[in-house]
């Protein structure tokens, strides 16, 4: 009985090099979208950090049916949760890029991971 061989790479992926590059310059769109991506968290974290300064300015500011120390607390919460935002966000895509790599063969692998 023919024993089917167990392979590593998915199907139609070979374990030869890559084919030559495309001759496109990307990386002007790609420092523009880092720019962008850029001033719009600055944006956000000048924005929180804002409202952090009236928080801390102002001693009697709070939230509507809450004390100042829940205020305080639901502020913290916001903080935390804008800066896990924040990197999640930038961090997910290169995740997720890195599991779909797991599956090219060594030689397009090295050209991804390689900066």
């Amino acid at each position: 009985m023919h024993k089917p061989v167990r392979r590593t790479l998915l199907p139609g992926v070979t374990g030869a090099g890559s084919p030559p590059p495309v001759v496109a310059d990307s990386r002007k769109v790609i420092a523009r979208a880092r720019r962008r991506a850029f001033v719009r968290d600055l944006f956000d974290l000048l924005l929180l950090g804002s409202v952090d300064s009236l928080f801390i300015q102002w001693p009697r500011t709070h939230l509507p049916l809450l004390d100042r120390y829940e205020s305080l607390v639901v502020l913290a919460a916001v903080n935390a949760s804008m800066f896990t935002y924040l990197y999640v966000a930038r961090k997910f895509p290169e995740w997720r890029a890195r599991r779909v790599a797991a599956t090219w063969c060594p030689a397009e692998r090295t050209r991804f991971f390689t900066r």
